[in-house]
């Protein structure tokens, strides 16, 4: 008997020639160019985020001689015109607070870069010690600007494209594309901590530091400054949590992403103890409670609704389930740090913040210097970015040092001396607009929150922010200054209904 002939598969014979022809009909002009429609759809979506990466890769530093600079401001000038084309009415009226606020400092930085007469510059507070050097170069009539580092002044208006893009960028995203950008976020901060590792693997003079002057025995990630790194982590971390509380109210919820970020925000927690960072462990330790009180409600919640679901009488597996995740974060992280100081001999934060003498830190030591510039230049300010060259004429011999001193570690004080009263007064409007704006959106549930809510997220970032910036100074770094005002600028939107989970 002959063996019967296998039939030929529907899918299996004339499934090649069926595939070539789809093949070739997808590279058809007609699906080409639905495609394209498509990708014209998408993209705008994914600007943003691109936008912010750009910022991160280029902009992690403060100083005015990195090498990327040009790169960044030219770059981040194509985003700004982009989005300001595509912005509609509503865009503009919400943000022509903010943006009427950066147009006032940015033309103040301007005016200290006017030439004055000599005798009005000379009747500057602070100037006497150069009118005497002008009166013995016989130069008394010389026309200077108010700033006394026109160079550094230069750059602080450059630098202002950073924050006009960011604004920019933020109007024209739509409102369901904000998950997306606070994805990244924790995204962007996950890869900075494993750049760290990598960073501190590899040893000092490493190419995995992004910059020359950096500390380059610490974990610094995209940034040249482990504070700064350390304090841009545990601003992912509320993100992270706020991304998790929003997937816990979904009614088709995704294991895998909800995993994901209850893991990236624990590990980000522990990085900034592991930085070496003292106020990257402080906010740390505030953004991990409030992560934690954001998202327990949404946890409890969902196995509520759990129970309501299966309406079985063995309801206290969930529930028993439930108290176990919620207790099992702080343990894991109590377990990490614990680990971590007892077994690293590197200068973590927790070592750092327990065994160093605040007392003896030059920032301490030179605040009454700090203090005296701030009564010599506070009505005008010296120029943006003189600081270091200001202080020099101050410096008292106790504070020599082969290293200079950069900046004030203290911005709000910095600004006194830089800026003087009128940029003191922007920022005053600047953080009582804020205010009003947090008071209109409510405080009702603000920790139990609802779906799409950025309330509690993005005021505790900017105090976080605010404090940092009273030992240091996160907002003159150019990434950490986008993400600041976008999560401002979205804060700025028209309060969102309360979404049910879907």
């Amino acid at each position: 008997m002959r063996p019967s002939k296998p039939r030929a598969d529907k899918r299996g014979r004339h499934s090649v020639g069926r595939d070539i022809i789809q093949a070739f009909m997808s590279a058809s002009p007609k699906t080409a160019s639905v495609s394209r429609h498509n990708l014209r759809q998408e993209l705008p979506a994914w600007i943003p985020v691109f936008f912010l990466l750009f910022v991160f890769l280029l902009g992690g530093s403060s100083r005015s001689d990195i090498a990327s600079l040009p790169l960044l401001r030219g770059g981040v000038l194509l985003f700004a015109f982009w989005a300001a084309s595509g912005i509609k009415a509503e865009g503009w009226r919400r943000i022509r607070v903010p943006l009427v606020l950066l147009s006032l400092l940015t033309a103040w930085i301007a005016t200290q870069l006017i030439p004055l007469p000599a005798d009005v510059w000379h009747g500057l507070a602070g100037r006497d010690t150069i009118a005497s050097i002008d009166q013995l170069l016989g130069q008394a009539d010389i026309a200077r600007p108010i700033s006394l580092t026109p160079s550094q002044t230069w750059n602080a208006l450059l630098a202002m494209t950073v924050p006009f893009a960011a604004l920019l960028v933020a109007a024209r995203t739509a409102a369901e594309d904000y998950p997306r950008l606070l994805m990244a976020i924790v995204v962007i901060a996950c890869l900075s901590g494993v750049l760290g590792f990598w960073q501190v693997a590899s040893g000092v003079g490493s190419a995995a530091y992004f910059y020359r002057i950096t500390n380059s025995d610490s974990m610094v990630g995209l940034f040249a400054n482990r504070n700064h790194h350390a304090v841009f982590l545990a601003c992912a971390v509320i993100v992270a949590a706020m991304l998790l509380r929003d997937e816990l109210m979904r009614r088709q919820q995704r294991g895998l992403v909800r995993g994901g970020l209850a893991f990236a925000a624990v590990t980000l927690t522990a990085f900034t103890a592991l930085i070496g960072s003292r106020a990257g462990l402080a906010a740390g330790a505030v953004a991990f409670i409030v992560g934690y009180a954001i998202v327990v409600p949404a946890w409890r919640a969902r196995e509520i609704g759990v129970r309501d679901a299966r309406r079985r009488p063995r309801a206290t597996t969930p529930s028993l389930y439930g108290n176990w995740f919620v207790y099992l974060a702080p343990l894991l992280l109590t377990a990490l740090l614990a680990t971590a100081y007892l077994t690293s001999d590197r200068a973590t934060g927790l070592r750092r913040f327990v065994g160093e003498d605040v007392a003896g830190d030059l920032r301490v030591r030179a605040w009454p210097t700090v203090q005296q510039m701030i009564e010599t230049h506070g009505l005008f300010g010296a120029g943006f970015g003189s600081f270091p060259d200001v202080f020099k004429m101050f410096e008292p011999d106790n504070l020599l040092n082969p290293s200079y001193f950069n900046h004030a570690h203290n911005d709000w004080a910095e600004l006194l001396v830089t800026g003087g009263l009128p940029f003191a007064l922007v920022v005053a409007a600047a953080l009582i607009w804020f205010g009003r704006r947090v008071m209109a959106l409510g405080t009702r549930n603000l920790v139990k929150g609802y779906r799409g809510d950025i309330r509690l997220p993005v005021i505790t970032i900017v105090i976080i922010l605010a404090i940092a910036s009273a030992v240091d100074y996160p907002l003159r770094i150019p990434s950490l200054q986008a993400v600041a005002i976008m999560l401002i600028a979205f804060l700025c939107a028209a309060a969102p209904a309360r979404s049910r989970p879907d």
